[in-house]
């Protein structure tokens, strides 16, 4: 059957968020040329370190139809599309443990209130969304693969996997009204890049990272809303403002 392919859509806000995090390291680098001096010099020697982050996230399902999109039942319904959500803001803590010289491994739980929207066309040129919301915990857990330092500046590249479990949001209280549900859990596999910034008492580090959801979020429960719809998984891009502790 049909599958959407979304990554395109993430395009310019990709773009968007690369442009920032290379306008903020820029914009670093020329306030810094009358300050050569290194800050933080031991601290990629110590082997723990503690912080916190907040992000922003563009996210929009992807969808796969079944096959009992195309029978009579389903006659009424022209399309069904994903559609795609920005923020609100995310906040999480950081634990980071040093492996080597150029290697972490970072635990980077993050707190959620997240609202996801799939939009259904039917023949008689009405549309309805089913807004899905939920408070989330997630549980990442990544490598970080850093470069060499170069003054208060270092790149890196992270990825891992995402464990997250619902832990609240709105659910219909009224059985006999169909709604389109997902499950209470969900893992993805993760990958992004960032900026290590030294400053004189902490580390700055923007970061981009990609998600992408391995199992169907679709319930296993049956309605309306749901029969013309295989599978359901998510995808997202996020912009990660991190802040480290340099003591």
């Amino acid at each position: 059957m049909q599958n959407i392919n979304i990554w395109d859509k993430f395009n310019l806000f990709g773009k968007k968020i690369v442009l920032l995090c290379l306008f903020l390291a820029f914009s670093h680098q020329a306030f810094s040329q009358r300050d050569r001096s290194i800050n933080l010099p031991n601290y990629d020697e110590k082997w723990l370190h503690y912080g916190f982050y907040l992000g922003l996230e563009s996210f929009q399902y992807r969808l796969q139809y079944s096959d009992l999109f195309i029978t009579p039942e389903m006659d009424s319904v022209i399309s069904i599309n994903p559609a795609n959500t920005f923020g609100p803001v995310n906040i999480g803590f950081v634990v980071n443990f040093r492996l080597t010289q150029f290697l972490n491994l970072r635990l980077v739980p993050k707190f959620g209130i997240n609202e996801r929207k799939v939009e259904y066309t039917y023949a008689s040129g009405n549309k309805e969304t089913q807004i899905i919301e939920a408070v989330t915990m997630d549980f990442p857990l990544l490598l970080k693969y850093k470069s060499v330092r170069r003054g208060n500046y270092r790149m890196y590249l992270v990825g891992g996997i995402n464990p997250s479990v619902r832990v609240g949001g709105k659910k219909d209280l009224n059985k006999e009204e169909d709604k389109l549900n997902i499950k209470d859990s969900n893992i993805a596999i993760e990958f992004g890049f960032g900026l290590d910034v030294y400053y004189p008492f902490f580390k700055f580090s923007p970061e981009i990272r990609f998600s992408r959801g391995l199992v169907n979020n679709l319930d296993t429960e049956t309605n309306f809303y749901s029969k013309g719809i295989n599978r359901l998984t998510t995808n997202s891009i996020s912009l990660f403002l991190y802040f480290e502790g340099g003591r």
